[in-house]
């Protein structure tokens, strides 16, 4: 008996699978500065509950060759030391793609992003060694590949290996980010018996026009200007940016961005008052954003053309997602890192024109 059957070549099947799963994890936490060094020893370890989707239709098969699934899922994570670092809640959306879904060994990977509610957080006199994080509600961010074996048609078990990463975005003095990997098993369970569609690869060429795409942008967001502030200080800016499709799922783009950071205003005002008062900067950026349908995960490296007041570093990194509406209306969030060091997350909106 097969563990699953073939449909012929169609655009349009019935129905829509849905699994639900639950895995294991357990890991290490990365010391990625020494300030935080001594309180990364321990080995995290956690549970998830999921419920997914199991897209079937040819024009999500057409992005990757592959059959993905979005998901939900819903976590509880220890880290060992619940003196200090505590514990955190964690619910992440993700999209998962599965290479040879219809097989019996697949392979699968996901990106995910979500919050996180944390029980042990920074505080100068009660929790002092806490350099991780300072705000209860952070920002979580995953990545994860799994070796998938179906045992059934509709059981299968699950080996995986994730990057976690958790941090307010800059939002919060101090936010070094705690980076946590962790391996572990996991089962799901699809509530009907999947039939996968049979379908053949197009050139995308054939399906998208060629040409430049354009976008502008606006975003914001507040920080704190040091790290036992209270309050925090509005950051406004601006992006302006061209890319052209290089592949069904891939895309390259340059552009440039204004930041005008009042946060940096304050702390140039009560320690630096005879420094430049200047606290805007432009940069320019370039780089790779990967194209799933409506949705983009852009990565760029972005380089200082002003900044009349020296930057951490002069080359910084940025990670934005973004939904495409229709109508050309794109809403998004972004975050700005300095190596390993967040700088402030970011929500954004704006237009696009022209096609890729």
């Amino acid at each position: 008996m097969p563990l699953y059957t073939r449909a012929q070549q169609t655009d349009t099947i019935a129905g829509q699978p849905i699994a639900v799963g639950i895995r294991t994890h357990y890991g290490i936490i990365l010391p990625h500065s020494e300030e935080i060094r001594s309180i990364s020893l321990s080995r995290p370890r956690g549970v998830e509950v999921e419920i997914s989707r199991q897209l079937l239709r040819k024009e999500y098969w057409q992005y990757c060759s592959c059959y993905p699934r979005i998901g939900i899922s819903a976590g509880y994570f220890s880290f060992n030391n619940p003196q200090i670092l505590g514990s955190a809640w964690s619910a992440v959306a993700f999209v998962e793609p599965f290479m040879a879904a219809p097989a019996r060994l697949s392979v699968s990977y996901r990106l995910g992003a979500g919050f996180s509610y944390l029980n042990r957080v920074f505080h100068p006199l009660n929790n002092p060694l806490n350099l991780f994080y300072s705000t209860p509600v952070s920002f979580n961010l995953l990545m994860n590949i799994s070796l998938n074996y179906r045992l059934t048609p509709q059981l299968t078990m699950r080996m995986h290996g994730n990057f976690n990463h958790i941090s307010n975005g800059g939002l919060k003095e101090p936010n070094n980010g705690i980076n946590f990997p962790t391996m572990g098993m996991a089962v799901d369970y699809v509530l009907e018996r999947v039939h996968f569609p049979e379908f053949r690869k197009t050139d995308w060429r054939q399906e998208h026009r060629q040409g430049w795409q354009y976008r502008i942008a606006a975003y914001t967001t507040a920080k704190t200007a040091e790290r036992n502030d209270d309050r925090r200080y509005w950051i406004f800016g601006a992006t302006a940016d061209a890319s052209r499709r290089v592949g069904r799922l891939s895309a390259l783009g340059v552009g440039v961005e204004v930041t005008v950071d009042y946060s940096l205003q304050e702390w140039l005002r009560r320690y630096e008052p005879q420094q430049s008062n200047d606290f805007t900067r432009v940069a320019m950026l370039a780089g790779h954003e990967l194209l799933l349908g409506r949705f983009g995960f852009a990565q760029q490296l972005g380089v200082y053309l002003y900044a009349p007041y020296k930057a951490m570093h002069p080359v910084y990194q940025r990670y934005e997602l973004t939904y495409k509406a229709p109508g050309g209306i794109l809403f998004g969030m972004s975050l700005k890192a300095h190596t390993r060091t967040a700088d402030f997350m970011d929500v954004r909106l704006g237009y696009i024109f022209g096609q890729k």
